[in-house]
Order: C-alpha cells, then structure tokens, then sequence
C-alpha cells in the first residue's frame, strides 16, 4: 500500500481571503511565514502528484493544500483524456496511422481511469481527497506520449499496463481500507446537505409567509388609506352641501319676511 499512498482526509472549502491568510513552515528551527498563494504555486509548480500525497503530513494547512491539488489535477487528467480521445477521433477517419494512440488511449481510459473511478462519487462531494498520486503522475506521463503521436511523433510501444495493474491495486486498496469511511462520511455528509436544504426550505417559507403578511397589511392600510380619502371627500362634500342649504333657507326666511310685510300691508289696505 506504500506504492499506492496513504491516508484520506475530508476536503474543506478553500479561504475566501486567501491572500490575507499564513501558514507556518518550519526550515531549521525557525518559524518562517509564507502567504498561503505563494505555497500553492511552489507545490503546485514543483512536486509531482505523488510527492504532494508524501508532503500532506507536514502540516494540516499542507494537507488542505496537497489535497486539493490532488483533487483538481485528477479532474483535469479526466478533461484531458476526454479531449485527446476526441482530438483522435476527428482525425482518425483521414489519418489511419492514429489507430494505435487511439486503442491505447482507450485503454488507458477502460483499464486505468474506470478503476479508480470508483471514488467518483466521494471526490465530487468533497468528502476525500484523491490520495493515489502516483497514478496521476504515470496517467499523465502516458498522456504525454499519446499526445506526442497525435502530434505526428513516433509510435513506439506505450507500457500502460503496469499503471493499468497500479489502478486495479488502488482500487482494491481503497474498497478494502477506505471504502466504507468513505460510504459513512458521504452519507453523514448528504444528511447535513439535507438538513441544510430543509432550514433553507423553512426560512424560505418563513420569508414567503412574512412577505405575504407584509402584502397584506401593505393591502389593508391602502384599502384603508382609500376609505379615510373617501369619507373626507364626503365629509368635505356634506359640508359644502350644509352651507348651500344655509344659504336657501336664509334667502327663504328673507322671502317669508317680505310677503308677511306684503300681507299686512295689504290687509291695513283693506280694512
């Protein structure tokens, strides 16, 4: 198992500050501070896969760092394949000299990415890293040599088999010592998802039922706004109208005063 690398650990997400963050490494007794950048361009520029897996115990802020660069360097290895196989493809019905990148890059895919793609499932919910760093290195190199066909080199004989035997023990390794951790962890892991999903669902509802309140009362105090608007405008208009019939009946009173004057002016006449 020492060929194969040893020890998973769970993926954490990166910092979100990444530049304003340190780690320390230790260089002859002294505490040398490095930005946590500078690192991951040092080991990301200057290690192979399988030293990365070595250095993940030099320190815990080591270990996030090689495991994600074990991470991303196994998805693009897969991009890559996928792309070659493609590039292949296209050109093989013009070219008939690329038949044998071709078989041997599918069987790179068939024989060694397809057996260790059984920690699929585990790397891309971020429960563990990929921790086999040897594969990638051997992959890649096997890569570099179909790439070099496909660019019109020499088609000597590619040894993918012993990666391929490499992949099979990996493999094996990881459903005999790790798979069921791993099983546990992504399960624990889709639970808490789950959990999530639920309080966000709740807060959500929550939300929505706050927000149909605050339609509600928005609705009720316009609707009532309304009415106060009504009732003054009529209130203004009952006032209007009380003046106009205080007006009439003065001008009637004024009226009946007259014709009383007429009356006994006429009577005193007749008399």
């Amino acid at each position: 198992t020492d060929i194969l690398g040893k020890g998973v650990k769970k993926r954490s997400v990166s910092p979100a500050q990444i530049h304003e963050q340190e780690v320390v490494c230790r260089a002859n007794g002294t505490n040398v501070e490095m930005p946590v950048l500078c690192l991951q361009l040092i080991l990301g520029n200057y290690f192979t896969y399988e030293q990365l897996g070595q250095l993940r115990a030099v320190h815990p802020h080591w270990d996030e760092i090689c495991g994600q660069l074990l991470n991303s360097g196994y998805y693009r290895l897969l991009e890559r394949s996928d792309q070659l196989l493609m590039a292949l493809q296209r050109k093989l019905p013009a070219d008939p000299s690329l038949h044998l990148p071709t078989s041997i890059l599918t069987n790179i895919q068939v024989h060694i990415l397809n057996s260790v793609d059984v920690m699929r499932a585990v790397l891309d919910e971020g429960v563990c890293c990929f921790p086999y760093g040897v594969i990638l290195d051997k992959t890649n190199a096997l890569l570099d040599q179909v790439e070099f066909m496909l660019k019109g080199g020499d088609q000597d004989k590619v040894k993918w088999e012993p990666v391929a035997l490499l992949a099979k023990k990996a493999a094996l390794h990881y459903r005999t010592y790790l798979e069921r951790t791993m099983e546990e962890r992504l399960g624990e892991g889709l639970r808490l998802k789950a959990a999530q999903r639920i309080i966000r669902l709740d807060s959500f509802l929550v939300e929505s039922t706050v927000s149909k309140l605050e339609k509600d009362a928005n609705k009720a105090r316009d609707e009532l706004k309304w009415e106060l608007e009504q009732l003054q405008h009529q209130n203004a208009q009952l006032r209007k109208d009380n003046r106009q019939l205080k007006l009439d009946h003065m001008r009637l009173e004024s009226r009946v005063e007259v014709l009383e004057q007429k009356f006994k002016t006429l009577a005193r006449l007749l008399s």
